[in-house]
């Protein structure tokens, strides 16, 4: 068995995983209850799934502001990209939160070379990462303050959150210093590499290039689109507060607020699990129960959530048999269609497949 063959196995072994947990935790609720709840959320789930789409808004404004360093693009296309980034996560779960962000180089290809679709996601994946910190030390703090949160949850997410921050700064140090130089000091170390460096070189000292204009970029224009990253959490705060009170439970902002982070915070940690399937689901539970609701609610209120994304794979599915651009999707990866392959792309540009989280 060569290496691929092992990937794909370890993807399909934990989403299976992943879904079994999903079936014990509702076989241990009670699934008539649990589905008692859900009915119980009604018209209240469309709100949902305006919130979703709203928060997919914010975070595509934030992306045009970052690639807007190169060229403009139309913002409904990178809307579109959004939405369908959302969905493929869904969709092949198997690609471990992979596909995603794959999908949005590959969705604006034929308005932005990928030499700069995929420096610009990524330093816009950086600022949200970055959001995402502030927004759940912030609301870890406040949860601690005024709930009484056992010992080994808040250790354990405190341990979350420094992990988070040193992946942080290694990630922007290393688009700082850039990755030509470093590569090429591994080529040194390493001899097999050297011909692979060899043939790349140009495409790394792209890169850098492309990473050191995101950065010269107006810093006014840079917080805005942090700003926008960090309002696009706080309407998750908001889905849950929904959700909880469409069930008929008071919905204390200390509480809400500790739940949409805890949940965050265990995503992270299992970010191995593809699609989060089973373990957004337990930790909704888990939040759920150790702020005062029952498992039910916990429980209900992930798969109303978990409901919503899978409202825009259905989108994404429109989207793709709609549209002129075409995705193949496949385990582990995404792919445009032949004809796209050579619609005016740089040949210089790199690979289309970027790995990411959410």
């Amino acid at each position: 068995m060569n290496n691929k063959d092992k990937k794909r196995l370890t993807r399909f072994s934990l989403t299976v995983f992943g879904f079994l947990l999903l079936a014990i935790l509702i076989h241990r609720v009670g699934p008539g209850e649990v589905w008692d709840n859900i009915r119980q959320v009604g018209y209240y789930f469309i709100l949902t799934c305006f919130i979703g789409l709203g928060w997919l808004f914010l975070q595509s404004m934030a992306w045009a502001i970052v690639q807007s360093a190169f060229q403009p693009i139309p913002f409904w296309l990178l809307l579109k990209a959004r939405i369908m980034a959302e969905g493929v996560t869904t969709l092949v779960p198997m690609s471990a939160n992979v596909g995603g962000e794959a999908a949005r180089a590959i969705i604006i290809r034929q308005n932005c070379p990928l030499r700069e679709g995929i420096p610009g996601i990524l330093f816009d994946k950086t600022l949200e990462s970055f959001a995402s910190l502030v927004f759940l030390t912030t609301g870890l703090f406040i949860s601690v303050a005024y709930l009484k949160i056992p010992e080994k949850y808040k250790t354990s997410a405190l341990i979350v959150l420094g992990s988070i921050t040193v992946l942080l700064t290694v990630m922007i140090i290393l688009q700082l210093k850039g990755i030509h130089g470093i590569l090429r000091w591994l080529a040194r170390v390493f001899p097999r590499s050297r011909q692979w460096f060899l043939e790349k070189e140009e495409i790394l000292r792209q890169f850098d290039r492309n990473m050191r204009t995101l950065f010269r970029h107006s810093r006014l224009k840079l917080a805005i689109s942090f700003l926008l990253h960090l309002a696009s959490r706080w309407l998750g705060v908001l889905e849950v507060y929904v959700i909880v009170r469409a069930l008929n439970w008071p919905a204390p902002l200390t509480r809400v607020l500790f739940m949409s982070v805890f949940v965050v915070i265990v995503n992270t940690a299992l970010f191995l699990i593809p699609g989060q399937w089973g373990a957004a689901e337990g930790a909704s539970l888990l939040a759920a129960t150790t702020v005062g609701y029952p498992p039910a609610v916990g429980l209900s209120l992930g798969l109303v959530r978990r409901a919503r994304k899978v409202v825009f794979a259905l989108l994404t599915i429109i989207l793709m048999l709609t549209g002129k651009q075409k995705l193949k999707l496949s385990t582990g990866q995404i792919e445009t269609e032949e004809n796209l392959a050579g619609a005016g792309e740089d040949k210089s540009g790199l690979p289309p497949e970027i790995k990411n989280r959410d």
